[in-house]
C-alpha cells in the first residue's frame, strides 16, 4: 500500500505542470474575454496603420469581414465646421449574441480629426492614444444575450475648420459570448465625410438686343440664351421692365417663359416679342429684360433691347412720272413720248404692264394736279 502510495502522489507531481498550465491558459482567456468586454484595446479599428483585435490574436479562427456579418456606419456625408451629427454604428451576424465596436475618425494626414461625445455613456466611452481619439462599447454595451444584431450611437463634432475631408474607420466584434478566443467575428468598415462644396451662383445672359420695324403691331421678336453659370441646379425667374417712353407709346414685351431651371452650365432660348400699336409713334423704345437667380436674388444678368419703329415709306406715285411732287402736263408729255414702246423699266408705263398705251396717259390724267408729296 505504501509503494502504491508514493505511485499515486509521483503521478500527481507529474501531472501538476500540465493542469497549471490549462488553468493559467483557461485564466488567461477568460480574462481577456472578460477585459475585452469592458472595451477594447486602443488602436484596434483597422485605421491605415493600426491593426484589429483578429490580428491582435483576442478574437481568432475566422476571417477578417469573413461572409454573413456586416458593420455598417451612418455617418454624415459632409460636414459643416462646427457642426455636430450623430453617428449610429450597426453591427449584425446571425447566430451571435454579444457585440463590440472602437471607432476613429482621421484627417488625410492620419490626425485625430473633431471630437467623439458619449451620448449614451452607459453603453459606449472614450479612450485617448497617441493623441487619437477613440469612441468604443462598454461592458454593458456589449450587449450579452442581444441576438443577431446591435448597435450604437453617438455624436460627432466637426472640427471648427474645413481641414478636407474626414474619415471614420471602424472595427466590430460579433461574437458568441463563451468567454474564448473563437467563435467570434471581426468587421471593419470605414465612411468619408467632407466638407460642404462651396455654392457658385451664376447667370448669363446673351442675344441681339436691337431691332427695327415699320410695322409697330406686328413688332419684332428677340432670342436670347440664358446659362446657369453656377455649380447648382438653379430656377431663374425672367421680368420685363418697360421704358416710361416705350409705355406711354403703348409697347408691351412678352417673354416665351417667366421662369426657367437650369442644371450647371445648361443653356435654353428663349423668345421675347415687343409690340406697339397702330398709334405708336416712330421712335427708339427701351424694355429690359432680368434674368435673377432663385438661389441668390442678388444674382441677376439684365439685358436692354431698343426697338426702332419707323415711318413707313409713301406709296409709289409712278403717275408722277418726272418725281417733281405735281402731277401735270408734263407727265402726261413723257408718257407720250414714250407711246406705243414696250418692254422694262419704261417711265412710261404707269400701269407696269410692260406697253406704253392709252391706259397710262388715262391714269396720268385721273391724278392731273395731285401733290404727290403731301404729307410726307
Amino acid at each position: 500500500m505504501c509503494t502504491q502510495g508514493r505511485n499515486f502522489l509521483n503521478y500527481l507531481k507529474s501531472m501538476l505542470p500540465i493542469y497549471a498550465v490549462l488553468v493559467l491558459l483557461f485564466v488567461t482567456s477568460i480574462s481577456s474575454a472578460f477585459a475585452f468586454s469592458f472595451g477594447p484595446p486602443e488602436e484596434k479599428t483597422g485605421a491605415p496603420n493600426e491593426g484589429t483585435c483578429a490580428d491582435a490574436g483576442c478574437h481568432t479562427g475566422n476571417d477578417l469581414n469573413a461572409s454573413g456579418g456586416s458593420l455598417i456606419l451612418t455617418a454624415p456625408e459632409t460636414y459643416q465646421p462646427g457642426g455636430v451629427y450623430e453617428i449610429i454604428v450597426n453591427l449584425a451576424r446571425a447566430g451571435q449574441s454579444r457585440w463590440g465596436f472602437e471607432m476613429t475618425a482621421l484627417d488625410g494626414d492620419g490626425a485625430s480629426a473633431g471630437s467623439f461625445e458619449v451620448s449614451d455613456a452607459a453603453n459606449t466611452q472614450l479612450k485617448v492614444a497617441n493623441s487619437k481619439q477613440y469612441i468604443m462599447h462598454t461592458a454593458a454595451g456589449s450587449a450579452q444575450g442581444t441576438n443577431d444584431e446591435n448597435q450604437w450611437t453617438l455624436k460627432w463634432t466637426a472640427p471648427d475648420a474645413d481641414i478636407g475631408p474626414i474619415t471614420f474607420y471602424a472595427a466590430g466584434n460579433a461574437a458568441d459570448g463563451n468567454f474564448i478566443f473563437t467563435g467570434d467575428y471581426i468587421y471593419t468598415t470605414q465612411a468619408e465625410s467632407t466638407p460642404p462644396v462651396p455654392v457658385v451662383v451664376g447667370v448669363n445672359f446673351i442675344g441681339n438686343v436691337e431691332q427695327t420695324t415699320m410695322d409697330a403691331v406686328t413688332g419684332v421678336d428677340y432670342t436670347f440664351e440664358l446659362t446657369n453659370m453656377g455649380n447648382m441646379s438653379d430656377t431663374f425667374t425672367l421680368e420685363v421692365s418697360v421704358s416710361t417712353p416705350a409705355a406711354e407709346a403703348g409697347l408691351v414685351g412678352a417673354l416665351s417663359v417667366d421662369t426657367i431651371t437650369l442644371e450647371p452650365d445648361a443653356t435654353q432660348e428663349i423668345t421675347f416679342n415687343v409690340t406697339g400699336n397702330a398709334a405708336t409713334s416712330p421712335g427708339a423704345y427701351d424694355i429690359e429684360v432680368s434674368a435673377i437667380s432663385g438661389a441668390d436674388s442678388l444674382i441677376r444678368s439684365t439685358l436692354l433691347t431698343t426697338t426702332t419703329i419707323e415711318m413707313p415709306p409713301p406709296p409709289p406715285t409712278p403717275w408722277d412720272v418726272n418725281d417733281d411732287g405735281i402731277v401735270n402736263v408734263q407727265d402726261l408729255v413723257l408718257v407720250a413720248s414714250e407711246f406705243g414702246q414696250s418692254g422694262e423699266a419704261l417711265e412710261g408705263d404707269i400701269n407696269g404692264d410692260g406697253t406704253v398705251n392709252v391706259l397710262d396717259l388715262v391714269l396720268v390724267s385721273s391724278h392731273f394736279g395731285e401733290n404727290t408729296k403731301a404729307g410726307q
